[in-house]
């Protein structure tokens, strides 16, 4: 009975706290107290103050800037459209709902635009509010066009460069909701919307006056929706936090999860291709992602090492804001503002980065978010409460209660302190952003390297395609020699691709087309520490120290290369020459009703040498019409023999794929969902009870599970069944839930009736292909025999929840955290090797490290019962490369000498069927395209591997 009067007061002592706050600051000229009254010269709406006085659990964490809402008489304020105002406790806003309002805001405001950038996956729009006062909005069109000159310094000279930086205006983007269960931020800037349109304060009106807002507020609108069903089907209601249900749906978006947020260079995702239109056609200043992981508020601006071809004036611009908003916050009072102490700056694979990669300044907000719209008690580790030079202010050492208002208060807080800064150094802004791209043009053209030849012809011309198109997609400039080109430092054929270094883009080309580095006495990295084109496509870009690739003639290209394969001669056999594309695995199921044989040795025929794994074709009815179609689409070209090759073959008939999915963790096989579609591959989606159901035979030959941020009981029994039954469908309560798969409870996982199906449906023929995590589930359970880890796990992502084992992962001995690094083939002849020279390289992320097969292991300890002999018959790859050569080809490892010489790729017989299982994933958020290849061919080549000669281990 205590507890309602207990809560009147305290919404009494903040109502009076935020009264005298604002009196503070009004008597500084900024505001007057008085709930209705005049708040210099704003008035504060009626009720708002008191509002979220009431819904801040704490003075303390709130400031005068957000402590009461505008009032206008003719825009429409979130409480008076929602009914609320933002950060209530029990609400939260779907997607349309903030398009709508954003619309409102822009119909009834002079001051407001809205653009519509993209649209989802699911078909959802995308939108992008744009805010300035009257003659800013008037004059965007101009300040797009002013701006896109300023970031070519070729085109303008250094007199109509400040000419410009004079007259136009600094855009600075905003991006809210990208992790759909980060709820705070699109009600954060949902308010700041109104606020930035209606209030007159003066650092409002110096905001609008001196720059162009411009605001994404649900950047993935299909997760928000999904988020939105959930929290009002699951968490509403719940304030306890220990015991909350899973907090968030098993899909936000069609593909990736909490993993769409490192797609900068791939621009595949819908909320990164909508972003980086908006950068290319707005060219804002700063990119601003807000997210919610740290408390209180954590301004990103890394730890170092910092990535040397950034521009050291990014580093700081982003450092003078984030010691500007911890600054102003703590002088408010704000505890647990911090900065400096988050991810090292050495990466840019995020959304951010799309401004950082392009001579602007990418940075971003964690705030704490509860991961609900409800009011809950939390306590902060020890770690996350200490005071220190970049956290002044700690947070509070004991529980307290934190509210959605209070992450709004932080947010818009935060936001408007970065606003007013970059509104007051508008100009300096601009002017930077010219001088970014003018150093990069400059340095392209004094110091090597010069430029880049990308030879067309290498083994998959195709694949060299699409690297180049992956460039033309972030603006780096690529041509196509007219004539062979002569270098002091190499000869090219005419047709080559050449990126010149002389473009504004500059370092992100020579970033992308080179090595990484990362300095092994650094700290450990947030994330991957290579991302290197060539590298991940498995091709050669060759820098030059010679000047004169300026004078290659080319042609510019400005979409991807379209290249045309063939086929040659009228049959009646025809043969496909294996150099490594890609694309076989699309070409065999989209020839899915003609055979094909796959040469086991090399032969030769009409003057050609054909690869081991080339492909032989006979004459059969309606062929040449559909190898005429593949090879126009696929790039791939075919050529005529009068005669089936006298080589040994085998069929290669197209599997019935099927791809577990549990609905534990669906990211990274979001990827590879992503990577069959684009390719057209029809699989079976298999959820857990599918696989508990059993039968697997009946469905599908081929089993691929792929990798997964789960400990090994993890993917057994999933989802805790404590919450069951929790449906994932769509009904009328939850209509944006059931896609793209639906279940009527998603919890328990496979749990041991599905283990024991899994066994069931390998040793009765079937084969099971795992990637990275998802090794341990058949080798640690006994599925096979005869192979033990010896050091490492799953590689955790410590903002994914599994902060121990990602420790862990980062403590270990034998460290490659997402690095390309040297393997060979023990068995070059397998199938699972065709396309691929003895000696490469795979990209690694922190795998497990498995020791070399045994003929046994023991059983107990005694003197007749140790380990048997090591037993290599079934490993395909092992880590290394040949002596001479560096085991780091991009990136960097620790502890390689632990590393070489241990299993890369196994393909055990279990029973009649096959296991084959890759301690790397060749399906890396669709970058390292090199490695796709090594799966593929397990894929087109299952019965021959099936029926090699099998024996017990």
């Amino acid at each position: 009975m205590r507890a309602p009067s207990k809560q009147r007061r305290s919404v009494g002592t903040i109502l009076l706290s935020t009264l005298a706050l604002i009196a503070a600051c009004g008597r500084a000229g900024v505001a007057r107290a008085g709930d209705g009254a005049a708040i210099a010269p704003d008035v504060a709406e009626p009720g708002s103050i008191a509002a979220i006085a009431r819904d801040t659990t704490e003075a303390k964490f709130l400031s005068p800037w957000v402590a009461y809402l505008p009032e206008s008489k003719s825009v429409p304020s979130p409480e008076r459209f929602f009914g609320r105002i933002m950060g209530a406790p029990g609400d939260l806003v779907y997607s349309k709902q903030a398009y709508a309002y954003a619309r409102a805001l822009a119909a009834a405001s002079p001051r407001v635009r809205v653009f519509t950038i993209g649209h989802s996956e699911e078909g959802r729009e995308i939108i992008l509010i744009a805010i300035a006062d009257r003659e800013g909005i008037r004059h965007l069109t101009d300040y797009k066009a002013d701006n896109a000159a300023l970031a070519d310094p070729r085109k303008v000279d250094d007199r109509q460069a400040q000419r410009l930086i004079g007259t136009s205006r600094p855009f600075y983007y905003l991006n809210a909701g990208l992790h759909s269960d980060e709820t705070g931020s699109t009600e954060s800037v949902l308010e700041l919307a109104y606020r930035l349109a209606v209030s007159d304060t003066p650092m409002i009106r110096r905001i609008r006056s001196h720059m162009v807002v411009l605001i994404n507020p649900v950047s993935n609108p299909d997760g928000r929706d999904k988020q939105v069903d959930w929290f009002y089907r699951y968490l509403k209601g719940k304030t306890d936090y220990a015991t909350l249900p899973r907090q968030a749906p098993p899909y936000w978006a069609k593909y990736p999860y909490v993993d769409i947020n490192r797609d900068a260079i791939q621009l595949s995702q819908s909320p990164f291709k909508a972003v980086a239109r908006m950068f290319f056609e707005w060219h804002p200043v700063v990119i601003h992602d807000l997210h919610e992981s740290e408390a209180l508020l954590m301004s990103w601006n890394g730890t170092g090492p910092y990535n040397p071809h950034i521009d050291p004036i990014t580093y700081s611009e982003f450092l003078a804001l984030s010691f500007h908003e911890v600054e102003t916050m703590t002088g408010f009072g704000m505890p647990g503002v911090e900065t400096w102490n988050f991810g090292e700056g050495f990466a840019h694979l995020f959304l951010d980065s799309i401004a950082m990669n392009h001579n602007a300044t990418g940075r971003g907000f964690e705030t704490f978010g509860n991961g609900s719209a409800e009011t809950m008690v939390r306590k902060l580790d020890p770690e996350d409460t200490t005071r220190e030079w970049w956290r002044v202010l700690p947070a509070p050492k004991t529980p307290f209660a934190w509210s959605a208002r209070d992450n709004v208060n932080y947010n818009e807080t935060g936001i408007l302190a970065a606003l007013d800064y970059s509104a007051q150094n508008a100009k300096a802004l601009l002017r930077d952003f010219y001088e970014k791209g003018l150093h990069a043009w400059q340095k392209g053209l004094h110091q090597p390297p010069y430029g880049f030849v990308i030879p067309a012809g290498q083994g998959d011309p195709r694949r060299v395609a699409q690297m180049v198109a992956r460039l033309l997609a972030q603006h780096i400039e690529v041509g196509v020699a007219r004539a062979p080109i002569d270098l002091k430092d190499g000869q090219y054929p005419a047709g080559s691709y050449v990126v010149r270094a002389d473009q504004p883009y500059r370092n992100y080309a020579v970033d992308l087309l080179t090595p990484q580095h990362y300095p092994k006495d650094a700290a450990p990295p947030y994330d991957d520490v290579s991302w290197e084109l060539p590298a991940n496509y498995h091709l050669h870009a060759f820098p030059t120290a010679d000047p004169s690739i300026r004078a290659v003639p080319t042609d510019a290209l400005h979409a991807e290369p379209r290249l045309r394969g063939e086929v040659r001669g009228a049959g009646p056999v025809f043969l496909l020459r294996d150099t490594g594309q890609e694309s076989l695995l699309e070409a065999r199921f989209d020839l899915a009703r003609f055979a094909v044989r796959i040469a086991e040795h090399g032969f030769d025929a009409g003057g050609v040498h054909y690869p081991r794994g080339s492909w032989i074709l006979s004459a059969q009815p309606g062929m040449e019409a559909a190898l005429d179609r593949v090879a126009k689409r696929l790039d791939l070209d075919f050529a005529s023999s009068p005669a089936a090759p006298r080589v040994p073959t085998h069929d290669a008939p197209v599997p019935r794929l099927g791809l577990w999915v549990p609905w534990a963790d669906t990211d990274s096989i979001g990827w590879i969902r992503y990577s069959l579609d684009r390719r057209h591959i029809p699989y079976v989606y298999l959820r857990d009870e599918d696989i508990r159901a059993g039968h697997l035979r009946d469905k599908v030959d081929v089993l691929l599970y792929g990798r997964v941020d789960l400990e090994l009981a993890e993917q057994i029994h999933g989802i805790p069944k404590a919450w069951s039954p929790m449906p994932y469908e769509k009904t009328a309560l939850t209509p944006n839930l059931g896609t793209p798969a639906s279940s009527k409870d998603i919890t328990g996982g496979v749990g041991w009736m599905g283990m024991a199906h899994l066994q069931h449906f390998v040793d009765g023929g079937g084969m099971l292909i795992t990637l990275s995590s998802a090794s341990l589930l058949p080798i640690e359970t006994g599925m096979v025999r005869g192979i033990r880890r010896d050091s490492g796990g799953v590689d955790r992502s410590a903002q994914g929840g599994g902060s121990e084992a990602a420790a862990a992962s980062a403590d270990a001995v034998t460290r490659t955290p997402g690095s390309h690094v040297r393997v060979t083939f023990l068995s070059p002849d397998n199938p699972i090797a065709y396309g691929y020279a003895k000696d490469t390289y795979v990209f690694r992320e922190n795998e497990a490290l498995y020791a070399m097969p045994r003929r046994w292991l023991r059983a107990a300890y005694c003197t007749t019962c140790l380990d048997g002999p090591e037993d290599s018959r079934h490993v395909v790859m092992v880590w290394g490369g040949p002596p001479g050569k560096p085991f780091v080809v991009s990136g960097q490892a620790w502890g390689a000498q632990n590393l070489i010489g241990r299993p890369a790729i196994f393909d055990m017989p279990v029973g009649h069927g096959r296991l084959v299982a890759y301690d790397f994933n060749p399906i890396h958020r669709d970058l390292n395209r090199g490695d796709q290849r090594l799966l593929w061919n397990a894929i087109i080549n299952w019965r021959a591997l099936l029926e090699e000669p099998r024996s017990t281990p």
